[in-house]
């Protein structure tokens, strides 16, 4: 049964889909069984792994959804899971995944929708990665309610840094009232400048901060074009480029997320 790791952060632009597409990568390449559903309507994460146009797409995760809104059963996965060349699963996504919180505001359990969806599919997988929206809502709820665990992405500059309490927030209640499995993996640095005085002083910030309420990934993704770079070519900067700083960072956070180094990958509850 797959384990549900989230890429979570409120606010855009904090490497949140270069960090669920590179994790769901390196998780391939290291042996397991891996998918990653694409939850944000920019279907970024859909372009990085070959998906030209994602919205010509006949079946994303929001005619999924809609289907089980409306008590239609679902097509086979065969039909719609799109398989990647570097081994991940994709569930894709476009810009009609925007209408989800409408169409959702009348729904009985409307917040466990996706957890149906994803229980169709888990036995599949040894790990299923969630690229999110980045704003809170009926969508970004569903997620908490479906999943393990999160990682937090977080920018190393102040405004990135100052959205972590709110979500900390949201994350503990929803643990408390509702999905009392999820945990926090940790908080994932990225974007770094290590030799900027602005980077030492949101890292200093964070770690005062954050430090003794969750994990901080002891790894740090530096900043580095290449990463966008990489979306041109459908790739991630591991395959792009796998030699590059980033590159070897994301793989050494991944060995990290794997190896334990600040608690164990959450295990699924049955």
């Amino acid at each position: 049964m797959a384990k549900i790791i989230a890429i979570i952060n409120e606010k855009g632009g904090v490497g949140k889909t270069a960090t669920a597409t590179t994790l769901a990568y390196l998780l391939s390449k290291r042996g397991h069984r891996t998918a990653l559903l694409d939850f944000d309507g920019q279907g970024h994460s859909s372009i990085i792994f070959g998906v030209k146009n994602p919205n010509k797409l006949e079946v994303t995760i929001n005619t999924l959804l809609r289907k089980l809104v409306e008590d239609e059963p679902l097509p086979e996965p065969e039909s719609y899971i799109i398989k990647t060349g570097c081994g991940v699963d994709l569930i894709p996504s476009n810009t009609q995944l925007f209408t989800l919180e409408r169409n959702l505001c009348n729904v009985d359990f409307r917040e466990r929708i996706l957890t149906q969806y994803i229980d169709t599919i888990k036995d599949s997988y040894e790990y299923i990665i969630i690229d999110c929206m980045p704003q809170m809502g009926t969508p970004m709820i569903n997620v908490m309610m479906c999943a393990d665990s999160i990682i937090i992405p977080t920018q190393a500059e102040l405004l990135s840094a100052q959205g972590l309490a709110e979500l900390l927030k949201h994350h503990q209640a929803i643990q408390r009232n509702s999905n009392h499995r999820l945990r926090i993996e940790g908080i994932l640095i990225t974007m770094d400048s290590p030799n900027t005085i602005l980077s030492a002083q949101v890292n200093e910030l964070i770690q005062r901060g954050f430090a003794d309420k969750v994990p901080i990934f002891k790894t740090h993704i530096p900043r580095s074009i290449k990463v966008a770079e990489a979306v041109l070519h459908h790739q991630t900067i591991c395959e792009f480029l796998p030699g590059n700083p980033a590159a070897i960072a994301y793989g050494q956070f991944a060995d990290e997320l794997l190896s334990g180094g600040h608690g164990k990958i959450a295990e699924r509850s049955v």
